[in-house]
């Protein structure tokens, strides 16, 4: 089964994989200094659709 990201190469899949396994083991933030962690989203922030859909636009039947 595939289950790496097809963004990256596989070595990059793993650097990433090896960044997060403290953070999964210990289920809280690894770093000391706060001001490292990423940010989480706002709860206001809305959804974007995605690229390929166009905005407020509906398509006709034809």
């Amino acid at each position: 089964m595939h289950r790496e990201s097809d963004a990256h190469s596989p070595r990059e899949d793993d650097a990433l994989k090896a960044e997060l396994q403290g953070m999964m083991k210990a289920n809280r933030p690894t770093r000391a200094e706060e001001w490292r962690d990423p940010e989480p989203p706002a709860d206001d922030d809305y959804t974007v659709p995605p690229f390929d859909e166009p905005l407020g636009e509906e398509t006709e039947e034809r």
